[in-house]
């Protein structure tokens, strides 16, 4: 599962059917901090340029369609992500790492890479 953000605002769940793994990715620069935070909120909340926790409400709302099976799966990954530590003290929100525009760029320009 992949929490993406378009350029132009838009937040929508990628690979919805991917239970393995869960992050963000966000068409914005990392320097647009505070502007994605605001974009995001309700949904995703950034810790870090790094981190964001991302809401399970949220996730739960984006099920291709309507499917039992879609949100017994999603609560077996909550349940995995719980194991490692990956759920909030809450038990609202789920950690997941965060790709920025920029993050390929500054790779690209690595000569230690």
């Amino acid at each position: 599962m992949i929490a993406q953000l378009t350029i132009n605002g838009r937040l929508r769940l990628a690979a919805p059917d991917d239970f393995s793994r869960l992050h963000c990715e966000f068409a914005q620069p990392s320097e647009q901090l505070t502007e994605v935070g605001a974009w995001i909120a309700g949904a995703l909340e950034l810790e870090s340029v790094g981190t964001a926790w991302v809401e399970l409400s949220w996730l739960r709302q984006q099920a291709p369609r309507p499917s039992e099976k879609w949100l017994q799966d999603l609560e077996q990954m909550i349940v995995g992500a719980d194991r490692l530590g990956w759920i909030s003290a809450g038990g609202q929100c789920m950690k997941a790492h965060v790709i920025w525009a920029d993050a390929h760029r500054d790779r690209s320009t690595d000569s230690t890479q």
